[in-house]
């Protein structure tokens, strides 16, 4: 009469063992942190040289014809000398470093009064002479902050290239009395037309403001793709100036971000102003393109759903079905909101760090687990799904791939250096040579991706 009581028994053990378990699980806060991303600084060095030939140029048609003349033998001191030093033959130079060296070849006319006295009465005798003198000097070249051009011109000794012949009895005009007095007298219109011929020929302010204000238009370097670059300077810096022989070298380095948009882009920038320079001892090389990959939500959520939406999943004799699922952000994580049913029924929460996978050129989700009130209530009603590979599972689906645009702005970068594309007054060329990744972070509306192409590029002044 009593049999059925174990059989009604093992039937309600069977269904509740087998029945399905609501979830109820609080929703993690959707959160996203200020995005305050700063690109990498990238250094292009703007090598600048010029030649002494102009410097060499400007000084010979300053400094021409009578550079001292002396027409009283009343002057210093009533010497008895009269004295007119003339440019007789081209001003050569040399640079050393930041150093440039002058000989400066004149005639030199002198006269001589001799005088003696006789009963009271004084008389004299004059006597004319000719030589060559080369005077030298040395001018210090230097950068200022400001941007100008500091000088500094020394006398540096002069040599006699064909003595004055003047005898007058036993006496003799001492040289070093006629080559001391032309450079003492000859010293402030010489530094005076050194200095501003320096000053002219080493304009450098006029050739970076030229190339400062250039590089700030944005550039477009595809047309199939529409990415743009875009430089935006914020330093400059600079070396000693230094050369040799007949060239004086000077490398400029601007301290600037570059990037790689994708899309449309105004053209239109607000031009920064040409800061004061640096003086530093050595230029930094590096070089990086800094670009994003913009992954809306919109695009995640499409993806995930392809993937997922209406997915069933069995594990032994369970079973779940995802109804819908969708991705939003908490600060650095993304989370997966599953609304399941089955086994269990309710929603479900996951939580991930995207990261790039360089060998899959796709963003993942790295250590993708339950979030912490998932994990607590499924430890009361579905512990299973612990074991059962489902995370394994969705970490494989949860996928998004950016490689195509990284390959296009890599690309497209490549075949721009390649082809020596000019702005006005300057022209880029250079290779690049390697993907590095930076950070991707997590705004409202999309996940951003973040990278740097660098390479080695080289600019040259255009005429």
């Amino acid at each position: 009469m009593h049999a059925w009581k174990p059989v009604s028994a093992l039937l309600m053990l069977f269904f509740l063992f087998t029945s399905c378990h609501r979830l109820n699980i609080d929703r993690p806060v959707e959160e996203y942190y200020k995005v305050n991303y700063a690109p990498r600084l990238s250094t292009l060095v703007i090598p600048v040289e010029t030649s002494t030939a102009t410097l060499k140029k400007l000084i010979n048609r300053e400094i021409t014809g009578v550079i001292y003349s002396d027409t009283s033998f009343a002057d210093n001191d009533r010497d008895n000398l009269m004295l007119r030093a003339t440019r007789s033959d081209s001003i050569s130079l040399s640079i050393d470093r930041n150093t440039v060296y002058y000989r400066i070849p004149l005639k030199i006319w002198v006269r001589k009064r001799l005088e003696a006295g006789f009963l009271g009465y004084s008389f004299g005798t004059t006597q004319d002479a000719t030589a060559e003198v080369a005077l030298k000097f040395k001018t210090t070249v230097n950068l200022n902050k400001d941007w100008s051009i500091g000088t500094l011109t020394r006398p540096d000794g002069y040599e006699w290239i064909s003595y004055p012949q003047m005898m007058a009895g036993l006496l003799k005009i001492p040289l070093p009395v006629i080559g001391d007095l032309v450079v003492e007298e000859a010293m402030p219109v010489i530094s005076r037309e050194i200095d501003r011929s320096v000053k002219s020929t080493f304009n450098l302010k006029q050739i970076i403001t030229n190339a400062w204000t250039s590089i700030q238009q944005p550039v477009k370097i595809s047309d199939e793709y529409n990415i743009w670059m875009q430089v935006t300077p914020v330093e400059v810096s600079t070396v000693p100036f230094g050369g040799s022989g007949s060239v004086f070298r000077h490398s400029v380095s601007v301290g600037a971000m570059v990037e790689l948009s994708f899309g449309a882009n105004s053209g239109k920038t607000e031009l920064k102003p040409l800061p004061p320079l640096k003086i530093t001892s050595a230029l930094p090389e590096h070089f990086a393109v800094n670009f994003s990959v913009d992954i809306p939500f919109s695009t995640i959520n499409e993806i995930v759903r392809k993937e997922f939406k209406g997915y069933d999943y069995s594990y032994k004799r369970y079973k779940i079905n995802i109804r819908d699922i969708s991705i939003y952000g908490q600060g650095e994580n993304l989370i997966v909101a599953m609304a399941v049913e089955g086994s269990v029924k309710g929603s479900m929460f996951l939580s991930g760090k995207p990261v790039f996978n360089r060998e899959t050129n796709a963003v993942e989700l790295e250590n993708l687990d339950f979030s912490l009130n998932t994990r607590n209530v499924l430890a009361k009603t579905g512990s299973w799904i612990f074991h059962s590979g489902l995370l394994r599972k969705m970490s494989e689906g949860l996928v998004f791939p950016v490689g195509d645009q990284i390959r296009e702005a890599r690309d497209e970068m490549q075949n721009y250096l390649k082809h020596n594309r000019a702005y006005p007054y300057l022209t880029l060329s250079g290779d690049i040579d390697k993907l590095e990744t930076d950070k991707i972070l997590i705004s409202p509306a999309s996940v951003k991706a973040y990278f740097q192409l660098t390479g080695q590029i080289r600019i040259t002044i255009s005429e």
